[in-house]
């Protein structure tokens, strides 16, 4: 298979070619996967007429499930990080070892970056929402 997907080094190829000199079915067998190997690669998915997604999204299971998995996987993300925040808040600004100089850079570091990641995934949503070129087919 190395020398199929051309991954082998020139010894291996060597030593294949020798093998393959040796057994007419191993030659048979090297050719059959050369063509399964050809066709894989000129395969293309044929993608869905937009009518066939406009239909899809007007189901109202379809719509359900998706902003059902969102929610739950917000509510994931916000507990999971929302626990590591507070241990690491904890551990950091507890510290008596650290100053305070570097424990108040970090509180407003991580305040700017929170309105700075708030502010781009609004921008993002937003952008979506109102996409100029969204009739235009390409």
């Amino acid at each position: 298979m190395k020398v199929v997907d051309e991954l082998a080094t020139g010894d291996e190829k060597r030593e294949f070619a020798e093998l393959m000199k040796a057994d007419s079915a191993l030659e048979e067998e090297y050719r059959s996967f050369k063509e399964i190997k050809e066709v894989t690669d000129t395969i293309m998915f044929k993608d869905l007429p937009d009518s066939y997604w406009e239909g899809y999204w007007q189901g109202i299971y379809n719509r359900l499930e998706r902003g059902i998995g969102w929610i739950f996987f917000s509510i994931g993300a916000i507990i999971l990080l929302a626990f590591g925040a507070y241990h690491f808040l904890i551990d950091f600004f507890m510290s008596e070892t650290i100053a305070l100089l570097v424990k108040i850079g970090v509180a407003v570091g991580g305040l700017g970056l929170i309105i700075l990641l708030v502010s781009i995934i609004r921008e993002v949503l937003y952008a979506r929402k109102h996409e100029r070129y969204k009739e235009v087919k390409y």
